[in-house]
């Protein structure tokens, strides 16, 4: 394949540098930053643009850092670590504007400067090893088949490198908590305790779902808690609620604050049941394992907000017109994927709801993907 040399002029939203060759095509060069002169080798042309390997940086940016992990640039997870943290982080904002003002869904005046995570590496509190064939333990690397065998993850929390020498198993599975880490044994995930503060205190599976970054997670439940928390919303619904972290926080924000949870996970119900006890708002929230679509159609009542946290899928469209038709007052979409929030908010503004906050929360720091939470309003 051909070598050009190219200027690159942004950061695309998946960490990819963007560039232009000089037949016009727009090339995405992972490893590379904006203001840089490079050398890229094309690897696969597509119609509308091309796919391109870093050969050689010319003229660096000032923000280029080495990069600490021996797997960069084989290893899909980190697409940030070459790079500064600030600039990471404004360039997630960007992406995340981008998405939303280029479908005409936003005005400039709705977003709120983006959350930094508070740690940038080691703060992941949960690690999925897989064994390879010589029973190394490693990542999946850019092809999804061949395992990079991991001594050391910078993402993860600290505690868990500490036991990978312990992995077992066709696959192992680590977990970091208020209690210390461990290695979760196939088929006996047992039972974790963790902490958000001033969200509270939670119970969920050793297997089970939980937010990966705790201290963003905080920073998450008081956007949340801040959003619906006005004095006249009572009655909340909470879709794909997991463990209830949402709900609980809000109700122990606000003693007339009532949360209905819907969760299709049956043992994270068990969890948010508990959860709700342990933190003594059993009395404010009720909680029933079923998919988000069914619950919003059969809800007794109109919710004064319903607040939506799905899969990186996003909504399920027939779901998303169950919750349309309930037309709650205020709607809190916490999304993992700008991609599919952007699909759903166009539905959700056409049927009459308009956006009047919306914020990165870099929950996955030197990586693809970060949080966000946008608030929507309607007038009746």
């Amino acid at each position: 394949m051909k070598i050009e040399r190219v200027s690159v002029s942004a950061l695309a939203y998946g960490g990819a540098g963007v560039c232009r060759l000089n037949d016009g095509k727009v090339a995405f060069v992972p490893g590379t930053l904006p203001g840089e002169e490079v050398e890229i080798r094309i690897i696969a042309e597509k119609k509308r643009f091309v796919q391109a390997q870093l050969v050689k940086v010319i003229s660096p940016s000032a923000d280029r850092r080495e990069e600490l992990c021996p797997l960069a640039g084989k290893c899909p997870g980190c697409c940030y670590l070459h790079c500064t943290y600030d600039l990471e982080l404004q360039w997630k904002d960007r992406q995340f504007r981008d998405f939303l003002l280029r479908s005409s869904l936003a005005s400039d005046d709705v977003f709120a400067p983006p959350f930094a995570s508070p740690r940038e590496l080691f703060y992941r509190n949960k690690l999925l090893l897989h064994r390879d064939k010589n029973g190394d333990y490693g990542y999946f690397g850019m092809d999804n088949r061949t395992i990079l065998p991991v001594k050391k993850c910078f993402l993860a929390d600290e505690r868990i490198n500490e036991l990978l020498p312990q992995a077992a198993g066709k696959e192992a599975l680590f977990r970091a908590s208020a209690g210390g880490a461990a290695l979760i044994p196939p088929g006996k995930p047992g039972v974790l305790r963790e902490k958000i503060a001033g969200a509270g205190e939670f119970m969920v599976a050793g297997d089970g779902f939980f937010q990966t970054n705790p201290a963003v997670a905080q920073e998450l439940a008081a956007e949340v808690v801040s959003a619906v928390s006005d004095g006249s919303r009572r009655n909340i619904l909470e879709l794909y609620c997991g463990v209830g972290i949402f709900s609980i926080a809000l109700a122990k924000s606000d003693e007339k604050i009532c949360c209905t949870g819907v969760e299709v996970n049956s043992g994270a119900i068990g969890f948010a049941r508990k959860n709700a006890r342990l933190n003594q708002v059993e009395k404010q929230c009720s909680f029933f394992a079923g998919d988000a679509g069914t619950a919003a159609e059969k809800f007794s009542s109109r919710p004064d907000s319903i607040i939506i946290d799905p899969p990186r899928s996003g909504v399920e469209s027939a779901a998303l017109e169950k919750i349309i038709a309930l037309y709650a007052p205020q709607i809190v979409y916490i999304s993992c994927a700008a991609d599919t929030l952007t699909r759903d908010l166009k539905k959700l503004i056409a049927s009459g709801y308009r956006i009047k906050r919306a914020r990165v929360l870099d929950m996955f720091p030197r990586t693809a993907h970060f949080e966000s939470v946008t608030v929507l309003e309607n007038d009746n």
